[in-house]
């Protein structure tokens, strides 16, 4: 289950335009890696919710045929991260499956991931890493979590030997995990996992600190995310093009006299005309960028037109 049905308020204003499953990277939505990923490990269905913008996750489903089944549950209200997964629950015939939040990007084995969950006799087992600036769940010597956030930070300042370890958001689940929540009510499936650590059955804890992550949650991390594939080595998070500065739609239209420099992103019909310089921006769909035009580390979103010049700004639609 890809969970996607967040309203991405810390990436407004690109989720005023698009959810946040549809936001591009280097000119891949994060739904299609994930659609495609969760294909190559093995897995023989997909599922994923939608609240925010559901008609256009509909029709992005729609457009393509994927390499598995793919069906969108829609929640009339937001069902938050658990009463998603409850949803999702309902298919699994009974067997764990595999979560993943759709604002991360992973090289994860989740097929090994499911492997491993069903090892180890656990009702969940969440993937771990260490990764400071999100250290907050408690994990003890033997591998079980023992408590998330603030709970976390009091129960590692005891000492022994507990550490604090970074929750991925790729989680696999055992369908009885959430049995018990109501179909179609909202709930938080942390919530739920502090539920299994009082009553004595905590989730697993597996790690792999080898792994790239990173969250694309805010307009920075989204931007620093879309410089640093073009850095990478190719052919690493397939279909996303990495290891190449300029990633420029073949349907695009750039003009001769133009100066691309950094990072630059470049959508499907998108005009670039005469004499526009680039440096670290990205550019999505349908964008006309006009004569002479200078951006630096800008975002623009879907049809809109850019004329002068601009520095660190987001390009959106004005909310009605």
């Amino acid at each position: 289950m890809i969970l996607s049905a967040g309203l991405g308020t810390r990436l407004l204003p690109l989720t005023d335009c698009r959810p946040k499953a549809l936001a591009p990277v280097r000119g891949v939505t994060m739904l299609e890696f994930w659609i495609e990923r969760l294909a190559r490990c093995g897995f023989d269905a997909v599922y994923l919710n939608a609240f925010h913008l559901r008609e256009k996750i509909d029709a992005a489903v729609s457009a393509r045929k994927w390499p598995v089944p793919v069906k969108v549950l829609h929640e009339s209200v937001l069902l938050g991260t658990g009463g998603g997964i409850r949803s999702a629950a309902e298919f699994a015939a009974g067997e764990p499956f595999v979560v993943v939040n759709v604002d991360i990007l992973s090289n994860a084995d989740l097929g090994a991931l499911h492997r491993r969950h069903k090892l180890s006799g656990a009702p969940v087992s969440l993937l771990l890493h260490d990764w400071p600036a999100f250290n907050n769940v408690a994990v003890s010597a033997d591998g079980f979590v023992l408590g998330f956030g603030r709970e976390a930070q009091e129960i590692h300042k005891k000492g022994g030997s507990t550490r604090l370890m970074a929750f991925t958001g790729i989680h696999c689940i055992d369908p009885s995990t959430v049995s018990n929540a109501a179909l179609g009510a909202p709930c938080d499936i942390i919530a739920l996992y502090r539920g299994l650590i009082a009553k004595g059955d905590p989730p697993a804890a597996l790690f792999d600190q080898d792994i790239f992550w990173r969250e694309m949650g805010s307009v920075e991390s989204y931007a620093k995310l879309n410089r640093e594939l073009a850095r990478l080595d190719p052919g690493l998070f397939s279909p996303i093009e990495t290891g190449k500065a300029f990633s420029i739609h073949p349907e695009a239209r750039v003009a001769p006299g133009c100066r691309l420099e950094g990072s630059v992103v470049i959508g499907r019909g998108t005009v670039v005309e005469d004499g526009v310089r680039l440096k670290d921006v990205i550019l999505w769909n349908d964008v006309r960028v006009e004569k002479g035009s200078c951006l630096k580390e800008c975002i623009v979103t879907d049809g809109m037109t850019v004329c002068g010049s601009h520095a660190e700004k987001v390009f959106a639609p004005e909310r009605k």
